[in-house]
């Protein structure tokens, strides 16, 4: 039995069935102070709800009502019980899959829990604690198909139902069909994804997990949650990538017309980015207005160099309230933030500071966002420690209370064909010149979904490995055929390339009965998107196939159309995703100076998709790239390679550290420079007596470590 524990404080009653329910071997999920139901009167928030294939629905009325005496059964109870099924039974009926000749399939059931004395009359359960397993076994069994359903329904997936009906769909086996399926399989939450957005501690709360488990949707979710449970609460949800904006905020509201049948107040709700911009406040904006602290844009925080405008402002912020002794205003009731991996530590000791106690932070951390940052921030590394020294937040899973820390260990958004080929290239496991990068822990992988299945995952050791069964929905083995799901392209020239890509979308639109908005084309060299995509917009438009730049020739809150192809680059991408995408440009990760950085940024862009993707490129570069894929693909999908041991893993990290584009430009000029030296030579305007010693040898080095 999976115990989740919603946001109530637990009473005798409920721990007395919690702990009888998971003594017993019945499958199925027993809910602690959820759902909250809404009727005519307002909304229901129910004691306890046992889902079981077994016994169908079962509430359970929890509260310390009415004594109950003989066979008098008091009308507060029987009022209350009527309540109760009145909600859970218009939920249902709303759904038409449970209705069967204008009557609810399945029967609800509900029990008050009393400590005097069984009674049963007139389908009205009172029962003590002691009998409530006997009386559940004598409960009529539902079909594995109601469910399933009613599941979905409880579980508030029913709101995650695609926007889209997909109703002009008329071939059996086209791409559309096919995501038509994906978008109907994805009905439950798995037991994890329960618990994390269902179960509220009474402080921080951290979920994590790879990109694609639900994070975003379960935040969404808790955030609907919180708000129809505290309407007077302020809380905010935020997030990093500008572009996600449009997406999170439809989860939100989607959730809350589910849960209320209304729009959320949006003014005690917030859906806010961190930073902020001039036309809307942000998390950052927000707590520095409240202390009378200068608000920074972007043009003042390129001071603090390429990657460091947001911590360069944070950092100001906690200076000004540290330095001017501030007693900092309690603004939110509670925060929940998205993309944690990509926020300053500070950041998260602001909110702490910010947030009235409890300190309800609840924060969602993608563990593999980059592959380099092999090492999750601990939280008190986030939060800090207060005056005393002491650390602010400590996470802990309790048993019987809600869990503080969640992992989501299972990727629903990519098929484990591209997931393990992006991490392949990423770490370059079938580079001729070797490993780029690697986890420092071995069984980081395990963790992460994959499992052994030739040699041994240790340091110093051969091992194989390929995605294991039960980290991957069995719908894309299913649905889609491996080498349709990710393909590698090859052309002599940008301008074929982008031939092909407009001419493929133009296939996907018109065949394939794809839609505009199914499509994303991410761009992998991000400092030339603004120059490169007007041709690529230019063949596309010659396809008469409209096209937009995010956050040029489009708002960069908004990255989807549903009469145009957005094009971007990776670092707009983040956070958002498309059943079918395009990575173009490719041939610019395969090497450089910032190797680590640049297969990073192929590992984000190939895992946007959540069904197809399609990596290209133009030359020498990407012709090495699709070979190193080619052995993964003849390799079925594993990775083969030799696990680095402590030494190599540090020379790892020196050899191919990451670096700022401050540093790489540096570097570049620096080899520039050397180049100018061989002409110089050839024009006898120097020679080698011009030359210290010490150059002598560092070139003559330098030649043989090249050859």
């Amino acid at each position: 039995m999976d115990i989740v524990y919603g946001a109530i404080p637990l009473t005798d009653n409920s721990k007395d069935l919690v702990r009888r329910l998971s003594d017993h071997e019945m499958e199925g999920t027993f809910y602690v102070g959820y759902p909250i139901l809404t009727s005519a009167d307002g909304s229901v928030e129910i004691d306890g709800l046992l889902i079981s294939q077994s016994t169908g629905i079962v509430a359970f009325d929890l509260k310390k009502g009415p004594k109950v005496i003989a066979d008098d059964i008091p009308e507060q109870v029987l009022d209350h019980q009527d309540r109760i099924y009145a909600a859970i039974s218009s939920k249902l009926t709303q759904d038409a899959r449970l209705i069967n000749r204008r009557k609810l399939a399945v029967p609800i059931t509900i029990c008050t829990i009393s400590r005097d004395r069984n009674i049963d009359a007139h389908d009205t359960y009172v029962r003590q604690p002691s009998n409530v397993l006997t009386f559940l076994q004598n409960l009529t069994e539902i079909s594995s198909y109601n469910y399933k359903v009613i599941n979905s329904i409880i579980e508030r997936t029913t709101a995650l139902r695609p926007k889209k009906s997909r109703s002009e769909i008329s071939k059996e086996n086209s791409k559309g069909r096919i995501l038509k399926k994906i978008e109907q399989e994805i009905a439950t939450l798995d037991s994890s994804q329960k618990h994390a957005a269902i179960e509220f501690p009474n402080g921080p709360q951290r979920i994590r997990g790879l990109a694609g488990s639900g994070k975003t949707i379960v935040l969404a979710m808790k955030a609907s949650i919180l708000h129809l449970k505290n309407p007077d609460w302020k809380i905010a949800i935020s997030f990093y990538t500008r572009s996600l904006y449009q997406h999170l905020k439809g989860l939100v509201r989607r959730f809350s017309i589910d849960f209320a049948q209304d729009e959320p107040d949006w003014e005690r709700l917030k859906v806010m980015h961190a930073w902020g911009s001039s036309g809307s406040m942000g998390l950052y904006s927000e707590m520095a207005a409240s202390v009378s602290a200068p608000i920074r844009n972007f043009g003042y925080a390129k001071r603090f160099g390429f990657g460091k405008e947001f911590q360069g402002i944070i950092e100001e912020l906690y200076k000004h309230i540290i330095n001017n002794n501030i007693d900092v205003p309690k603004i939110y009731d509670a925060v929940l933030v998205d993309e944690a991996q990509d926020l300053p530590a500070r950041f998260f000791e602001l909110l702490y500071m910010f947030t009235k106690p409890p300190h309800r932070i609840i924060y969602a951390y993608d563990e593999l966002q980059t592959l380099n940052e092999l090492e999750m921030r601990s939280p008190a590394e986030l939060f800090g420690s207060d005056h005393k020294g002491k650390t602010r937040v400590t996470l802990s899973n309790k048993k019987g209370m809600p869990k503080q820390d969640i992992t989501l260990p299972v990727c629903y958004r990519n098929t484990h064909w591209n997931l393990t080929a992006a991490h392949g290239l990423g770490f370059g496991t079938d580079r001729t010149n070797g490993l780029i990068q690697m986890f420092e822990t071995p069984n980081t992988w395990s963790k992460i979904g994959y499992h052994v299945t030739n040699g041994e995952l240790h340091k110093g050791r051969n091992v194989t490995l390929e995605r294991a069964p039960d980290a991957t929905p069995t719908y894309f083995s299913e649905l889609i055929q491996p080498d349709d799901a990710v393909n590698f392209n090859e052309f002599d020239t940008v301008e074929k390339e982008f031939d092909w890509v407009a001419k493929s979308i133009a296939k996907n639109l018109k065949e394939d009965e794809l839609d505009h908005d199914d499509i994303l084309v991410i761009m992998c060299d991000a400092m030339r998107t603004k120059s490169m995509a007007p041709l690529l917009m230019k063949a596309l438009q010659k396809n008469k196939i409209r096209s937009h730049l995010v956050g040029v020739t489009g708002t960069a809150n908004e990255i989807f159309s549903a009469s145009s192809i957005a094009i971007t680059h990776v670092y707009r991408a983040k956070g958002n995703e498309a059943p079918m995408v395009y990575v173009v440009g490719a041939g610019h990760c395969y090497a450089g100076l910032n190797i680590g950085t640049l297969r990073n940024i192929l590992f984000t862009s190939m895992t946007r998709s959540r069904a197809w993707v399609r990596v290209s490129g133009a030359g020498s570069a990407m012709k090495a790239l699709k070979g190193e894929f080619l052995k993964i693909r003849q390799n079925e999908f594993a990775l083969s390679f030799k696990y680095p041991n402590t030494r190599e893993l540090s020379l790892l990290r020196t050899r191919y550290k990451e670096v700022d584009e401050t540093e790489t430009l540096s570097q570049i000029a620096d080899l520039e420079k050397l180049s100018e030296l061989l002409p110089l030579f050839e024009a006898g305007r120097l020679n080698k007596d011009d030359l210290s010693p010490s150059i002598v040898e560092a070139l003559k080095a330098l030649a043989q470590k090249i050859e």
